[in-house]
């Protein structure tokens, strides 16, 4: 059977504590779609098992694999005929063109949503989130976590932004 439904993946990106989790929120309710975010599957999965020396190798690896996850519950939503916001880290180019290429070749339509915010007022909100534990909160992210994230992070360029 044809696939009748074409369907957007809101894909929200950008540095740690840009405000990434806070948009997808809002776009979520706004589309009235299903959001899904790396943060708390990551959680979910693996944050018993996180050893106490962490590396971003550890941490990548499982990112990869709750991407595909997602992914595979997101596509069936998005043949339902509702919209999904992918809030999945997406801190390289080549993950977002990977994104971008699965929601295409299912049929559907890719919107990127860039989150930035100055460094110092990001430092401030993982501190302020890690201790008030709010709404957006998955998991503490110490000063070493932030700026290895800030290392991994590639900036978008002029092509990414068309």
């Amino acid at each position: 059977m044809p696939h009748t439904h074409h369907q957007t993946a809101h894909l929200i990106y950008g540095p740690t504590a840009a405000g990434k989790s806070t948009l997808a929120q809002q776009m979520a309710a706004q589309i009235n779609g299903v959001r899904f975010a790396i943060d708390e599957w990551m959680h979910a999965m693996f944050a018993e098992d996180m050893p106490d020396a962490l590396e971003m190798r550890w941490v990548m690896s499982r990112v990869a694999r709750c991407q595909d996850q997602i992914w595979s519950v997101a596509a069936q939503v998005l043949a339902t005929g509702t919209d999904v916001v992918l809030e999945l880290g997406l801190l390289r180019k080549s993950d977002r063109a990977a994104i971008k290429a699965r929601v295409e070749q299912a049929g559907h339509k890719a919107v990127f949503h860039f989150v930035d915010a100055d460094v110092e007022v990001r430092r401030a909100r993982v501190l302020r989130r890690n201790a008030e534990r709010g709404a957006t909160y998955s998991f503490d992210i110490t000063p070493t976590m932030f700026e290895a994230m800030e290392r991994c992070f590639e900036w978008p360029t002029a092509e990414e932004a068309l």
